[in-house]
């Protein structure tokens, strides 16, 4: 009998322990793996990546058309960069080269750290840099902040190098010359001089405005008082000193002549007119009188005619009395 209950028994305790094995398998199978397995990194959790949609503007600070050559001062713009993130810049012939972050070339270096703020954005200015300087070329800014990239919308065009002549190569002093300059963009204020030599100096000197082609023209008037000699032009843009140019030997200015003197005709004395002396009338011899000219001659001479006269028609009278008695 108790051989029999020890049977059942032992039975029994297999029959628990099995299906408890059992179901710790199932339940818990990280309890029954190898050691090796429990040291296994777990599989890391997908991180998901921001996206941005930068955008870049090239400008001039005054305004107008994007050009300008070497040393003329950009600014840039830009949007939508990761925030707090620095900002580098490169040049590229391809906007499609920027889609990389690296222009083919070069670099630009901005006149201020280019940092996004919290919202991506930020503004610099940047000196156009001596490596991009093919004339008539248009060339792309690319800015890169990470894996966010983009090109300006705007390229700049770098133009030739800004010419100054004179309309007249040899000029007398006080006489006016005509100074005229291309591709002076961006358009800007200039100052136009001609000096005694690069650095010399001003004789004569104005201001002149370009058109929206670079041209301008400026009429100088050399003073009466200037030497003779070679001058030259100078030029310089009143906002931006590295626009600028000089002509030396431009102009050759001649002293003003000295007028020559002209005879002056010596006019002839007009005579004085001479007092007439009036002639002293000469004393009459006749009767003592003074010759009262021949007035009195016939006075006299009528007077002794009536006097004849009346002596005849007395006698006459005198006669036929006589006759008659």
């Amino acid at each position: 009998m108790f051989k029999t209950f020890i049977r059942y028994l032992s039975v029994l305790f297999c029959g628990l322990v099995g299906c408890a094995l059992f179901i710790c398998t199932y339940t818990q199978p990280a309890a029954f793996a190898s050691p090796s397995h429990t040291q296994d990194d777990p599989t890391p959790t997908a991180t998901a990546t921001a996206t941005y949609n930068p955008n870049l503007t090239l400008a001039l600070p005054a305004g107008g058309t994007p050009s300008g050559r070497p040393g003329t001062v950009i600014q840039l713009t830009g949007t939508g960069f990761p925030p707090n993130s620095g900002v580098a810049f490169s040049i590229a012939t391809d906007p499609n080269q920027c889609a990389s972050g690296n222009g083919s070339v070069g670099p630009l270096q901005s006149q201020q750290p280019a940092n996004a703020d919290g919202n991506g954005n930020f503004t610099v200015q940047a000196s156009w840099p001596d490596s991009a300087n093919q004339p008539n070329t248009k060339y792309y800014v690319c800015a890169s902040a990470g894996n966010a990239h983009a090109a300006a919308t705007t390229p700049f065009t770098v133009l030739g190098q800004p010419t100054v002549a004179s309309s007249n190569q040899t000029v007398n002093a006080g006489d006016k010359v005509t100074i005229t300059g291309q591709n002076w963009l961006p358009q800007q204020g200039l100052n136009v001089a001609i000096t005694a030599g690069q650095g010399g100096n001003t004789i004569v000197s104005g201001q002149a405005n370009p058109d929206t082609n670079g041209t301008f023209s400026l009429d100088l008037t050399i003073p009466a008082s200037t030497a003779s000699g070679n001058y030259g032009i100078s030029v310089v843009g009143q906002n931006d000193p590295n626009l600028k140019t000089y002509q030396d030997n431009a102009i050759t200015v001649n002293a003003q002549a000295t007028p020559t003197p002209q005879a002056t005709a010596t006019p002839t004395a007009t005579p004085t007119p001479q007092a007439t002396a009036t002639p002293t009338p000469t004393p009459s011899t006749n009767n003592g009188s003074s010759g009262g000219g021949g007035g009195l001659t016939w006075l006299i001479f009528l007077l002794g005619g009536v006097g004849v006269v009346l002596v005849i028609i007395g006698l006459t009278m005198y006669l036929s009395n006589t006759h008659s008695s």
